[in-house]
């Protein structure tokens, strides 16, 4: 019971750390929804499920509090696994069309919860050394089974489909590492249920504990492999007012460009756009196209733009966008203040160094 407790301080603790992070860096994490998912798996996982888990199995209770503790466990596992699958997804690639999937895991979480309710489905017998579960309702054992397979096939088949549209070589090496990880703690726990071998259920709590401390560092080190990887940015483009180019990045590439590699069509719309920006009143900041999304953001101060052209727009690439314009007007605030007549546009390279700062994930 000793080494029980102890393993839940340092599962507790290794989630807290994690939440606490999470909560204080918010803002590198995407949307509201995105630090609520990745703190619910901390909880989930780290605090709520592993202290059922690692309770389920000792004699000190009674074997009704051990049902109960057993039921408990079950639901909070499939919740657990559920939530691991959509934040698997929203990190791969956001997508709302979702129906089948949605249904699917419904339908088998509906059935799951129904019969771990009922009267009977499951009870416990002692062991010398511990409790041991019985399903006295084999198809609860089943639709867990088939549910934690499902999961399994999702994020793997996830991860295979998009795996090529991954931004960068280091974000794929993680996301693979915690992909495989995740497999793991649901196939231990799987043969945990089939055989009841404590063993299966010592390989969990060793692979869970030595995955947490991993993934906890890559939350640290990492903040961005949690949004969304297969989402690029494409063109980076600082105008004047007056319709001049006075800088142009294209990250698909990593060079700088100028106005004659850039589509006439879209150069002569947003210098339209442009010219009159500052007497709007609302502002255009963001054109929706089917494959691209054109975010504009406006320093009517001190007379200039900023158009970036991406998959799609996110809460991290907006920040990052303000951010930029921040440190971007700071640094050049008297040059943007003396532009006149003849304009020198080599004197906004420093854009470079600002885009890196800010825009790292997407580099």
């Amino acid at each position: 019971m000793i080494l029980t407790i102890l393993l839940i301080i340092i599962s507790s603790i290794i989630s807290s750390l994690g939440v606490i992070y999470i909560f204080i860096n918010h803002e590198n994490f995407g949307t509201f929804l995105n630090n609520l998912m990745n703190i619910l798996m901390y909880l989930f996982f780290g605090v709520f499920f592993f202290t059922f888990y690692m309770l389920s199995t000792e004699i000190v209770f009674k074997e009704e509090i051990t049902v109960i503790i057993w039921r408990i466990l079950i639901t909070i596992w499939v919740f657990s696994i559920s939530l691991l699958s959509i934040v698997h997804r929203f990190i791969i690639k956001y997508e709302k069309k979702a129906i089948l999937t949605s249904f699917l895991y419904s339908f088998i979480v509906g059935m799951i919860l129904g019969l771990n309710f009922l009267f009977n489905s499951i009870k416990i017998k002692q062991g010398t050394a511990n409790y041991r579960i019985v399903f006295q309702n084999s198809l609860l054992l089943i639709f867990l089974l088939i549910y934690n397979s499902m999961v399994l096939f999702i994020i793997w088949y996830n991860l295979l489909r998009y795996f090529s549209s991954i931004r960068d070589q280091k974000s794929k090496k993680f996301l693979c590492f915690l992909t495989f990880h995740f497999s793991l703690i649901i196939f231990f726990f799987s043969l945990n249920l089939i055989t009841q071998n404590v063993i299966f259920r010592d390989f969990y709590i060793a692979i869970y504990l030595m995955g947490a401390i991993f993934a906890t560092y890559i939350i640290i080190k990492r903040p961005f492999l949690f949004i969304e990887l297969t989402n690029k940015i494409f063109d980076f483009i600082i105008f004047h007012r007056s319709g001049i180019l006075l800088y142009s990045y294209n990250f698909e590439t990593g060079e700088e460009t100028d106005d004659s590699l850039l589509k006439g069509s879209i150069l002569i719309g947003i210098n339209h756009i442009l010219t009159n920006f500052i007497d709007k009143k609302d502002q255009l900041s963001l054109i929706k196209m089917q494959n691209r999304d054109i975010i504009l953001e406006y320093d009517t101060k001190h007379g200039y733009a900023l158009l970036l052209t991406a998959n799609h727009h996110n809460f991290y690439i907006q920040k990052a966008v303000s951010n930029f314009m921040k440190r971007f007007t700071y640094v050049n605030k008297e040059k943007l203040q003396n532009l006149n007549g003849l304009i020198d546009i080599t004197e906004f390279k420093n854009a470079k160094s600002i885009i890196t700062e800010f825009f790292e994930p997407y580099i």
